[in-house]
């Protein structure tokens, strides 16, 4: 099963389902768990109540106990819980509220669950989003950390999100009013995280040098497009977004996030059939992005995060993370642990 995530209005989505019948899926066994002892922190998850696909804090528990180490866990928006306030701009702080109601969910848990709460603030309001930032801080208390920017904007009709609510119209990285909302970012000691394009790359350095107290975090391998006119492109994107990330990686506050291998605008073939990929399916299909991103970075600069729901298309939580550990099994124990714990526990102070 294969979906497309779009937002309708503020705190409204559906789901796309693509489906295969149950003749044509292919049921993958349980796999050993590979280094469980190994502690890891979730950077990267949601969760949401959608048409047909509810998914929340009990369902994410369910996933993070099986098997792994998983103890704590950064939630990153979705645009889930919007309020009705009058003021538009406002109305993301009700997804923060929304994810403080879900710990009520999780009592008792060993798993630190929503432990960082990154949410959703109009960069371009420029100096304007300081009070929506200040009320995020004090309805997410301890636990809210940032704001992600949906920066993602290509002209091509079916790798660019064109009008869909939620998604820029243009590259916004350059604008002088965005440059000013991240510039509160810091101020306030928040991280800005981004889901961007390896097209934009090159211009987001911009924002770094900006801001070079602020901490950026790449979500999901820095972007590099796969479909559309890039999909027949794989081996001209590569060297792009290869030079993309050296480029943004000259910038020590920038991380990247080793996440997103089934977000389909990558083109990695993961889940689009209906089919549950084995871990050594998902190591062949990405491990050649990820280790790019841990050589450029370093393993002191990438962080995990399984994307969960959304890279439930690709499989289980416990094989997904297999993958990931499986590609990074060549780093020493030290960078193991940066990468799937400590990393994560610095840059989002928990």
């Amino acid at each position: 099963m294969d979906f497309d995530m779009e937002a309708n209005s503020p705190g409204e989505k559906t789901l796309k389902f693509h489906t295969t019948t149950s003749a044509d899926s292919v049921a993958v066994e349980a796999e050993q768990i590979v280094r469980p002892d190994l502690p890891v922190v979730d950077a990267h998850f949601h969760v949401w109540n959608m048409t047909g696909f509810d998914y929340f804090a009990p369902e994410y528990l369910r996933d993070v106990s099986a098997g792994h180490k998983v103890e704590a866990s950064i939630y990153v928006e979705c645009d889930m819980g919007y309020s009705d306030n009058a003021n538009a701009h406002y109305r993301p702080v009700g997804e923060t509220e929304y994810v403080m109601r879900q710990l009520k969910l999780a009592r008792g848990a060993t798993h630190d669950f929503a432990s960082g709460i990154v949410g959703s603030a109009n960069l371009l309001l420029g100096e304007a989003v300081r009070p929506i930032l200040e009320s995020h801080l004090q309805a997410g208390k301890e636990r809210f950390r940032g704001i992600r920017a949906r920066i993602a904007w290509d002209s091509d009709p079916v790798a660019g999100y064109g009008k869909r609510a939620g998604f820029p119209s243009e590259n916004i990285v350059t604008q002088a009013a965005f440059l000013e909302g991240t510039q509160w970012l810091q101020d306030l000691g928040l991280i800005l995280e981004t889901w961007g394009f390896h097209t934009q790359l090159r211009d987001l350095c911009r924002g770094a040098a900006h801001c070079p107290e602020l901490n950026i975090v790449l979500n999901h391998l820095g972007g590099p497009l796969g479909v559309g006119r890039y999909a027949s492109m794989r081996d001209e994107v590569f060297k792009e977004w290869s030079a993309g990330l050296r480029a943004i990686a000259e910038h020590p506050n920038v991380h990247i996030k080793l996440s997103g291998v089934g977000v389909t605008r990558l083109g990695f073939g993961l889940g689009v059939d209906g089919r549950n990929a084995t871990s050594d399916d998902i190591v062949a299909a990405s491990s050649r992005y990820v280790k790019i991103c841990v050589e450029t970075f370093g393993p002191e600069r990438c962080i995990f995060g399984s994307n969960y729901p959304v890279d439930k298309v690709v499989g289980s939580y416990p094989i997904l993370l297999n993958a990931y550990k499986k590609m990074l099994s060549d780093l020493s124990d030290r960078d193991q642990r940066a990468v799937f714990s400590d990393n994560a526990r610095r840059i989002y102070r928990i």
